[in-house]
């Protein structure tokens, strides 16, 4: 009986280029700066994640907001949203607003899980988050005259 060894080391060791599953954007529009990220977020990628955070976070002006558009993400890991909420509570005691986008369920269901609906409000479209939007994530009310 013979047997044939196969290497397989190129298939259980992490690739060079980590952050090859996410890749993220910066919108602006008037002082609103709008992150755009795409693919997942996860262990391999969340050194970049925390870096494009950082960077816009740092680049935005208070009131801000700053926008987080999740809605193109495949996959975000628990710690994902975790330095979401840690950029959310530094951006707040600059007096920046941050804000979520994610349309799709993924993001709104670990935002509930982990319990940070008050750091992070979620919004269905970038166009609602600046839109009327007040720290906390209510809806400004348009005041009867």
């Amino acid at each position: 009986m013979s047997t044939v060894s196969h290497d397989l080391s190129g298939l259980v060791q992490p690739p060079e280029d980590v952050t090859f599953g996410l890749r993220a954007t910066v919108e602006w529009r008037g002082d609103a700066a709008i992150v755009h990220a795409h693919g997942e977020v996860d262990a391999y990628t969340l050194p970049m994640w925390r870096r494009v955070l950082r960077e816009a976070a740092t680049a935005t002006a208070a009131p801000g907001p700053l926008v987080i558009d999740a809605s193109g993400l495949d996959f975000m890991a628990c710690r994902s949203m975790l330095a979401l909420a840690e950029e959310s509570e530094a951006c707040r005691r600059r007096g920046v607003r941050l804000c979520v986008v994610g349309g799709r369920s993924i993001v709104a269901r670990v935002v509930d899980l982990l319990d940070l609906d008050a750091l992070l409000p979620i919004y269905s479209s970038v166009d609602d988050a600046l839109a009327g939007a007040v720290p906390g994530g209510h809806l400004q009310q348009s005041k009867a005259g």
